[in-house]
């Protein structure tokens, strides 16, 4: 086991197929049911948003599973990043920018409930500042 393991944290190569870290030491968090978190980023017990920013897949070699990467807020700014199973995000917030509600104990994500109306309303103001962008100047209708 490598040294990165004594300090709940795993290497790619130290997670199980499953993205679980089985080596975790007993009582920081449920290894069975979460990847590890992150070592630069500390996790205070809570709830919290996350944002689902994107899906990656692990190693081939170790089943080539599919792995939910989510940004966790803390006010108005991402305080950390955590990764789980596609199968443990609630079955409706399996798309990129889905909202969710998670709450977290010994730095691990332990549940998580989608938010369908803040994911809506996030949508819908991303769309409306991209709209604003998107306009002509008044005045500049030729383009020169």
């Amino acid at each position: 086991m490598g040294d990165d393991a004594r300090d709940g944290t795993a290497n790619r190569d130290e997670v199980d197929r499953d993205g679980v870290d089985n080596d975790a030491p007993a009582g920081e968090g449920d290894p069975a049911d979460e990847t590890p978190p992150e070592a630069e980023t500390k996790l205070a017990d809570g709830r919290y948003t996350a944002v689902l920013d994107r899906f990656e897949r692990t190693d081939p070699e170790s089943g080539g599973e599919e792995l939910a990467v989510l940004l966790v807020e803390s006010g108005d700014r991402v305080v950390a990043e955590r990764t789980v199973p596609r199968w443990r995000l609630p079955e409706d917030a399996r798309h990129p920018d889905a909202v969710v509600e998670v709450v977290a104990k010994n730095g691990f994500v332990v549940s998580m409930e989608y938010d369908a109306e803040v994911t809506e309303r996030r949508t819908e103001e991303a769309q409306s500042r991209f709209d604003r962008l998107a306009e002509r100047p008044d005045g500049d209708s030729d383009g020169t």
